[in-house]
């Protein structure tokens, strides 16, 4: 068995991982890179042509740095299956339908603007491409209760089993048939936490694996409780509220704008925060909710006592104000504050979110929460680390907007739980850290090895195979 890492090897985004074993050829995710635009760019349009000749894909969840190439991957030749949960599948078809319009949009806007620096000579992919992708999917269950191997093609075997970093996410385990028997390997994806509102929690194995493909994205963080986010949520509220700002929230469509709905609605109900105007503005966001309550049967128990009554869901909120025309978009860069504006994307790269920065960032008044992940050289982490100016569409704009930093929301694993994991894999033998930065992985890697002699970590970088 070997392992190429085409992606999310060295860094966190572009999640692409090949398995070559008993003469099949297996990709674990296919995903966008994200960060600095010409980066991004050379990265995804470089992705190998050889990967559109596997025999299968099997995608762990539907962040666009998992799933994001997909269409391309088809458009170059690929005709295979790509096995994932059914909430994936229904997922992806919204993200990737989101990314070729803005992929669109931003090619016009450039060609109009005369930007030539990083200009493709056209999308990665447009609308037109995703269908031709998501005829391909193929739905896997979860395998816990029955923990029965599903067959993905003669020799290959796969077992899904729940993330818990959002709707429909799993974390993987393979099976190939070797010349001197089985080889088994797994792949985290993204683990999320334990106790998180809506979703169940990740799921352990006790079956036998030698090999872990593991996320590092917090390897040297322990994340405070989850309590501690929400007060400072409804503190900045508050704080917002009395000098008559917005509180702008960059998140991420699909997860953590599913967990503020919720908050917010329980925050609501026990008349913590003032009444003011929420709004989602996010048609993708939208999409997502929707999703999410097509799939109750895979909210957690927690979801139940939090909203006892069966006429309360959870994602309902009648306080809560949906966007999706431009026009009603655009509105709100006209009202006058207090209210809350949520907005992807969560990184700050792309989206509505933007248009909203540009008209918050330089007035005090304001608050900008971060409450997710900000990569290296994205507007978000610039912000995270308190850069006094940034640019937007090509102007600079002073920072004096209030910054509040919420790293408890993540939906990734922290470093405690990311080693819980391992250490509940039966027989492991080998680890390969993908999915952080340098420092993340490398505090990973060595709480890893920590009293641990029998174990070998790796951290692979991009281009690196792995004989094992």
């Amino acid at each position: 068995m070997k392992i190429t890492f085409h992606g999310a090897a060295g860094g966190v985004t572009g999640s692409k991982h090949l398995i070559e074993a008993g003469g099949k050829q297996v990709l674990l995710d296919c995903g966008m890179f994200q960060g600095r635009r010409k980066e991004a760019l050379d990265l995804n349009w470089g992705m190998s042509k050889d990967l559109s000749h596997v025999d299968a894909v099997i995608l762990s969840h539907a962040h666009l740095d998992h799933c994001g190439l997909l269409p391309l991957l088809v458009k170059r030749g690929y005709k295979g299956k790509i096995y994932s949960t059914a909430a994936t599948r229904d997922i992806t078809e919204f993200i990737l339908k989101d990314s070729a319009s803005i992929q669109e949009q931003d090619f016009r806007w450039m060609q109009k603007e005369k930007i030539s620096q990083a200009q493709p000579a056209e999308p990665l992919y447009e609308g037109d491409d995703v269908p031709p992708a998501m005829n391909l999917f193929r739905e896997v269950p979860f395998a816990k209760p029955t923990s029965v191997w599903q067959n993905v093609m003669p020799g290959v075997r796969l077992k899904f089993y729940q993330a818990g970093h959002i709707l429909g996410s799993a974390w993987m385990m393979l099976e190939f048939d070797g010349e001197s028997g089985p080889e088994r390997v797994a792949f985290s994806g993204d683990l999320g936490r334990f106790n998180t509102p809506l979703l169940k929690d990740p799921e352990y194995s006790n079956e036998e694996c030698p090999v872990l493909l593991l996320e590092s994205t917090y390897g040297n963080k322990e994340h405070k409780p989850r309590e501690v986010a929400y007060e400072k949520l409804k503190q900045a509220i508050i704080r917002a509220t009395d000098r008559k700002g917005k509180v702008v929230i960059p998140a991420f469509a699909l997860g953590r704008t599913q967990e503020l709905i919720y908050v917010l609605h329980q925050m609501h109900d026990a008349g913590s925060i003032p009444e003011i105007p929420i709004y989602v503005d996010s048609p993708l966001g939208i999409n997502m909710t929707s999703v999410y309550r097509n799939y109750k049967d895979q909210y957690d128990l927690e979801s139940r006592k939090d909203f006892p009554d069966p006429e309360d869901a959870p994602l309902v909120d009648e306080r809560i104000r949906y966007t999706r025309t431009v026009r009603e978009s655009m509105d709100l860069n006209d009202k006058r504050g207090p209210f809350i504006v949520i907005a992807s994307s969560g990184m700050m790269e792309g989206g509505r979110i933007r248009h909203h920065l540009r008209n918050t960032i330089s007035d005090e008044k304001n608050i900008i929460l971060i409450i997710g992940f900000q990569a290296e050289h994205t507007l978000g982490r610039r912000l995270v680390e308190n850069e006094p100016q940034v640019r937007l569409f090509n102007e600079w704009y002073d920072v004096r907007a209030e910054i509040v930093k919420l790293n408890e929301f993540s939906a990734h694993a922290d470093a405690k739980e990311l080693q819980a994991f391992a250490d509940h894999m039966t027989g492991l033998r080998k680890v390969m850290l993908v999915h952080g930065e340098h420092e993340q992985a490398t505090a990973l890697r060595d709480r890893l090895l920590h009293g641990n002699d029998r174990l070998d970590v790796k951290i692979p970088q991009r281009g690196d195979t792995v004989e094992l």
